[in-house]
């Protein structure tokens, strides 16, 4: 299977893996900056503080879809030897 992003070994979440992956995280910092330089010069913060969190859940949803499976923080060290 081929995943645009591949899970995080220490903590939670994903990280960019192909060019897609990357595409999608540029183009949500290119909606970001947009979005601050918007609302510096005609919003409120408000307004800004829900542009964000949208584009972020949207940013959430793309990464869980095209990502693959997480431990979500759980450290598997199978090097390790039973006690």
């Amino acid at each position: 299977s081929w995943f645009w992003f591949k899970a995080r070994k220490h903590g939670i979440g994903w990280e960019p893996s192909t060019w897609e992956g990357w595409t999608v995280v540029i183009v949500y910092g290119v909606i970001m900056l947009f979005l601050y330089l918007q609302t510096y010069a005609t919003e409120t913060l408000g307004g800004f503080l829900f542009k964000a969190f949208i584009f972020t859940a949207i940013l959430t949803v793309i990464t869980y879809l095209t990502g693959e499976p997480t431990t979500w923080g759980r450290i598997k060290n199978q090097n390790k030897e039973p006690h």
